[in-house]
């Protein structure tokens, strides 16, 4: 009771100072004001969804601007670039992305995690591995890979089954 009291006196004399003064005012949030995204907050799943929304959109600067806040390629700045550059020759050759589908997904201990996706082009379809790497709290996308595998996708599902 003392603790509300004391609170209630606080803010009225904050009230009272700042209405005097006429230039200063004091302002509480009716809600909490949501944190800032971060890239690398919501996951790998989260991360390829944005990424695959935007390349839908045509929009391939943005889908790599939002990827390259969580590149992390030891030896290789150049990558984010190089990416980009076979994703726009892929897209050429394979036709606008209309979708995509997650066909596996893979984890090795906690820290290391591969998705497999298939993105659905208007000619063909595209292969694409996501590796990712976990170090504290944060996801960095150490490797991706895009190719025109979709024969090799089914040898490997097929052998993942006889296991």
């Amino acid at each position: 009771m003392r603790f509300y009291s004391f609170a209630l006196v606080l803010l009225l004399s904050a009230a009272s100072l700042g209405a005097q003064e006429g230039k200063k005012r004091l302002v509480f949030p009716t809600s909490p004001q949501p944190a800032p995204e971060d890239a690398s907050a919501k996951g790998p799943a989260a991360t390829i969804d944005r990424f695959f929304a935007f390349l839908k959109e045509g929009k391939l600067d943005e889908a790599y601007s939002d990827l390259s806040k969580i590149i992390n390629i030891p030896g290789r700045p150049e990558s984010a670039k190089e990416f980009k550059e076979r994703t726009q020759a892929a897209i050429d050759n394979f036709g606008p992305v209309t979708g995509y589908e997650v066909v596996d997904s893979m984890s090795v201990g906690k820290a290391l995690h591969r998705q497999t996706c298939v993105s659905l082009n208007e000619d063909s379809p595209l292969r694409w591995r996501f590796y990712f790497y976990r170090n504290g709290g944060e996801w960095k996308l150490i490797d991706l890979r895009v190719d025109d595998g979709i024969v090799d996708l089914f040898e490997e599902v097929s052998r993942a089954r006889q296991r």
